[in-house]
């Protein structure tokens, strides 16, 4: 039984507080624990809506984009993961995401720990008389508080300007230390470095080599892999403008105004949680890289074909993503390859015409680029 007076975001809300369970119904109309399955969603006997059913609640800076009713359940059921682990899952299966500066909005207004707002918006359905209010939650003060102080909280501090300022520690031996543990090399100083006398060119040997330049270990730019064939939605041709630009651009179609293929491309991206700027390499072939290269790989792209991890270091796609971070892209509506299931890959899901959503599907890619970097090879950033 569905209902058109009854309201899915304000049901799914009473349901929350007063700790009711929803029933997910599959196609047949029987019961599924499954919410990827289900097709319908039923609140006893009050109503029962689509699965998809798109709710009053909108996305934060938007005035037209709303949060599905899948969408906040699946939310509410994970709310204690991690954004990484959430982001993932949610993937997975195909589902939409709740923006990272959502959450807190979202999870107050259900739980009821925010009160019930006034609406924002109010527009006509279907040309007629009955409306529905768009709900856009306030920012929630307290909780915002609550977590500045649990934060507080688990700080500990280590140093401070004062005690490193007053520590008493003295570096007189610092030179010693140093000549101790780099020595110089046998005949690395010319005769008249040790005399005192100029060299041949003039020069005492001791200000020239005070002026050799002191070599430094080069910082290798983290390397990504699109698919080489141009069937694939990312190629070398687009990826610029998805990752940099925060735009996907479906090159396909016309293929013969791309021009010459690039055998590389750039990509710069500013670290979220350093403001540090990387420059990311972007290549379709692995054909000629190096051990330095492979160490260097943080990202692949794949179409779920496993030729494309061919005479590659790792032996088997499946090991290829335990090593690196992996990406399946597909549009929204699309259902995955079956041989990316057994694979460890997050789900890329493209919108077929809504470009301005892009940009959040850009974003939740990088976050979890960033963390993969971070936590996996920090080195990259050094």
């Amino acid at each position: 039984m569905s209902s058109t007076a009854a309201d899915p975001l304000n049901l799914l809300r009473q349901y929350t507080i007063q700790s009711k369970k929803v029933e997910l119904l599959d196609q047949n109309g029987n019961p599924t624990p499954d919410l990827q399955s289900a097709a319908t969603i039923r609140f006893g006997e009050e109503a029962s809506f689509a699965r998809d059913t798109p709710t009053s609640f909108l996305r934060s800076n938007s005035d037209s984009d709303q949060y599905t009713l899948s969408a906040l359940l699946h939310f509410l059921d994970h709310r204690d993961q991690t954004f990484y682990e959430y982001m993932k899952m949610t993937n997975t299966l195909g589902l939409q995401t709740i923006s990272f500066g959502d959450r807190a909005q979202v999870l107050g207004h259900l739980t009821g720990k925010t009160p019930e707002i006034t609406p924002a918006v109010v527009e006509k359905q279907d040309g007629g008389d009955a409306k529905r209010a768009k709900t856009r939650a306030a920012p929630d003060v307290s909780t915002a508080n609550d977590i500045a102080r649990d934060i507080m909280r688990r700080e500990r501090v280590l140093i401070t300007s004062s005690s490193v300022l007053s520590s008493g520690k003295s570096f007189a031996r610092v030179p010693d230390l140093a000549k101790a543990l780099f020595p110089a090399k046998p005949g690395a100083v010319a005769k008249g470095a040790v005399s005192g006398k100029p060299t041949a060119a003039g020069t005492p040997a001791s200000g020239q080599a005070a002026r050799r330049p002191a070599h430094h270990r080069k910082r290798r730019n983290p390397i990504i892999v699109v698919p080489a064939a141009t069937t694939s939605m990312l190629t070398m041709y687009n990826i610029k403008s998805l990752l940099q630009d925060h735009q996907f651009v479906d090159c396909r179609a016309d293929m013969d105004k791309a021009g010459p293929k690039p055998h590389e491309v750039f990509v710069e991206h500013t670290m979220s949680y350093s403001g540090q700027t990387v420059k990311f390499r972007v290549v379709d072939s692995v054909q000629d890289f190096t051990e330095a290269d492979w160490e260097a790989l943080v990202c692949v792209f794949t179409q779920g074909a496993a030729w494309q991890f061919k005479n590659w270091t790792w032996k088997s796609p499946e090991e290829v993503f335990q090593n690196c971070l992996g990406f399946y892209p597909k549009y929204q509506d699309e259902r995955p390859k079956d041989t990316v299931t057994s694979w460890a890959v997050s789900l890329l899901n493209i919108e077929r015409s809504k470009r301005h959503m892009d940009r959040a599907t850009v974003v939740g890619l990088w976050n979890s680029l960033e963390q993969f970097v971070a936590r996996n090879k920090p080195d990259l950033l050094g």
